[in-house]
């Protein structure tokens, strides 16, 4: 019982009900926290709601985030010593 009360707060967040079944799911992707939240929301397409095809869909969001901020990041002369590194 007191395990349960001294619960950490990541669990206390992946707890909670962040489905939104009834709202649109979003055209584009325009920050981490949103890439997040549609990768989460693509695991409760699969576990939750059986829907695969909306879980593609919004992967296929995710995937063009990252590919926008890796482009924006390769840009970005602060990581071209980086890239030399590799």
């Amino acid at each position: 019982m007191i395990r349960q009360a001294i619960r950490n707060p990541v669990q206390l967040a992946a707890d909670a009900p962040l489905c939104r079944d009834n709202g649109p799911m979003p055209t584009t992707i325009a920050t981490e926290a949103e890439c997040l939240e549609q990768l989460l929301e693509a695991f409760r397409d699969i576990a939750d709601r059986d829907d695969i095809h909306q879980a593609a869909e919004r992967l296929l969001l995710a995937q063009e985030w990252i590919r926008r901020e890796a482009k924006r990041a390769a840009a970005d002369p602060i990581f071209s010593d980086l890239r030399l590194a590799s």
